[in-house]
C-alpha cells in the first residue's frame, strides 16, 4: 500500500513511548517526573570525582533488564552489556504501551532506526580496561567483532523483536534522534512499511568523555558540587552548563488510517521534520539565530503550519551559554515585531534526565507528544534569574494545563547541524 486512500501520502501518528531512563521505566514515570520537574540528576557513584570538577550525573542504577525482558535467555544476555539490554527494553515497553505484540505484523513491513553518538563507546573502555587488567586475549574474541560496534544495539534489539525492514543506526550527535524520526516519517508516509521504531540510546556516564566537555579552555558541563537537582538551569542568566545522562527511548510510528483501525491510543501526529547543515561554526549553532529562524520557517511551511498556530517549542535548552542564547535569539526573529504575549512559550526537559546526545532529540519528542495528548505545558526547572536575552515564556513556574495544538521539537548539535520535527496533538 503506497498511499492512502485519498492518494495523499499517508499521515503519520505516534502510538507507542518506551523509556528506559533513571528511575524512570514507563510512560507514567517518565510523565510523573516531567510534568512535577522531578530532576533524576544526582552524584556521580559510577568513578570517584575527589580529583575531577564533573560531580553529577543521570545514572541509570535501578535498571533490572529481566523486569523487562523475562524471555531472554542468559545464552544471549551474558554476552549484552547496559546500553543493549536498556535498549532492548525500550523496544519492549514500546511495543507494550502501543499494544502491539509478535505476530501482528509481517516482519518485513517494520523497520528500526536507533540514534547514538557515540553508541559502543562504554563497550571498548569496559573492554580495554580488563584487558590491561587481566590480560586475557578472550575479552576480544569472535564475539566481539558484534559487540564492539556501533549499530551493535540496534541490531541485537530488531533480532530479538523480529523486525525484518530497514534497520539502522545513524550517528549525528544531538540531532540524530530527530534524524531517526525523519527516516521513519517518510518511510511510513511513502509506504515502504506500516510501523517503524524512532530510537535513541546514549550511555557517555565515563570519565575521559566528561574530561574532554569540562576542558576549562570550552567547558560547557556544569561544576555543581552541593545540589544534584539544581545542576542544570537553562536559560537563567547563571546558568552554568549541561550535565550528562543515559538510557534508551523508543517511540512506535504508524500510518494514522492502521492506528484508528486497531483503536490505538495516539499520543501525536507528526507534521514535518526538517534538517539542515549550518555550515558555520563546527563547534556551536550560529549565535545571531537567524539559520535557525530560516529552519524553522521551512518547516512550518511544509507542515502547513502559521506562526501563530504554534503553541509549544520544546527547546534544546542545554543550559550552555551559547545554545540558550542562539536558540533564544532564533525564537526572537521568528517573532520579529510582535508582542511577547504573543509568542509560544519555550520549554527545556533537560534538567530532567540530563542531556542525553543522541537520544535527546527522542526524548525531546516523547515529551512534547505527551504534553499535546495531557494537553498540560511540563515547566522548566531551575530558572530562577532568566538571562535578559532569554526571558521568553519558559513555564517556570510548574506545570500548566493549556490549549495545545500544535509543537515543535528543536534539536542543535556540534558540526553546525540542527533539526526541527513539528506535532500535532490527537484530534480523531
Amino acid at each position: 500500500m503506497d498511499k492512502s486512500k485519498n492518494g495523499k501520502n499517508s499521515r503519520v501518528v505516534i502510538t507507542g513511548i518506551g523509556v528506559i531512563l533513571p528511575n524512570t521505566f514507563s510512560v507514567q514515570d517518565f510523565w510523573t517526573n516531567l510534568s512535577e520537574g522531578r530532576s533524576q540528576l544526582d552524584f556521580i557513584t559510577r568513578f570517584p570525582t575527589e580529583d575531577f570538577p564533573i560531580k553529577v550525573a543521570g545514572e541509570m542504577n535501578t535498571f533490572d533488564w529481566k523486569k523487562h525482558l523475562p524471555d531472554l535467555s542468559d545464552k544471549y544476555s551474558k554476552n549484552y552489556n547496559t546500553e543493549t539490554l536498556a535498549l532492548m527494553a525500550a523496544m519492549e515497553e514500546a511495543n507494550k504501551d502501543a499494544g502491539i505484540t509478535k505476530g501482528d505484523l509481517h516482519p518485513s513491513r517494520v523497520g528500526f532506526i536507533d540514534s547514538s553518538s557515540r553508541a559502543s563507546m562504554a563497550w571498548w573502555d569496559f573492554a580495554w580496561r580488563k584487558y590491561l587488567e587481566e590480560k586475557d586475549d578472550n575479552v576480544f574474541d569472535r564475539y566481539s567483532v558484534l559487540t564492539s560496534m556501533a549499530s551493535n544495539p540496534t541490531n541485537l534489539t530488531a533480532i530479538n523483536a523480529n523486525i525484518q525492514g530497514f534497520v539502522t543506526t545513524v550517528s549525528a550527535a544531538c540531532v540524530g534522534g530527530h534524524h531517526a524520526i525523519s527516516l521513519c516519517y517518510q518511510a511510513i508516509r511513502k509506504g515502504r512499511a506500516e510501523v517503524m521504531y524512532a530510537g535513541g540510546h546514549e550511555f557517555p556516564l565515563l570519565k575521559p568523555l566528561m574530561m574532554m566537555y569540562s576542558d576549562p579552555m570550552s567547558r560547557v558541563m556544569s561544576l555543581e558540587k552541593d545540589n544534584p537537582k539544581k545542576g542544570m538551569k537553562p536559560y537563567d542568566k547563571n546558568r552554568d552548563g549541561f550535565l550528562l545522562g543515559e538510557g534508551a527511548v523508543v517511540l512506535v510510528m504508524e500510518r494514522l488510517d492502521r492506528a484508528l483501525q486497531r483503536g490505538a491510543k495516539i499520543y501525536s501526529e507528526v507534521l514535518g521534520t526538517y534538517s539542515y547543515n549550518e555550515a558555520d561554526h563546527a563547534m556551536r549553532m550560529d549565535l545571531t539565530g537567524k539559520k535557525a529562524t530560516t529552519g524553522l520557517r521551512h518547516l512550518m511551511k511544509i507542515s502547513g503550519l502559521r506562526l501563530g498556530d504554534i503553541d509549544y517549542f520544546c527547546g534544546h535548552g542545554t543550559a550552555t551559554y551559547n545554545n540558550d542564547l542562539a536558540e533564544s535569539r532564533a525564537i526572537g526573529h521568528l517573532y520579529e515585531g510582535r508582542p511577547k504575549f504573543h509568542w509560544a512559550p519555550v520549554g527545556s526537559i533537560k534538567p530532567i534526565f540530563g542531556h542525553t546526545f543522541g537520544a535527546a532529540g527522542i526524548i525531546n519528542v516523547a515529551a512534547t507528544s505527551l504534553m499535546l495528548k495531557n494537553q498540560t505545558l511540563c515547566p522548566t526547572i531551575n530558572l530562577e534569574n532568566p538571562d535578559p536575552e532569554c526571558d521568553h515564556d519558559h513555564v517556570a513556574e510548574g506545570a500548566r494545563k493549556a490549549k495545545i495544538r500544535y509543537a515543535i521539537s528543536m534539536a542543535f548539535a556540534i558540526g553546525s547541524q540542527s533539526s526541527f520535527v513539528s506535532l500535532a496533538a490527537p484530534e480523531f
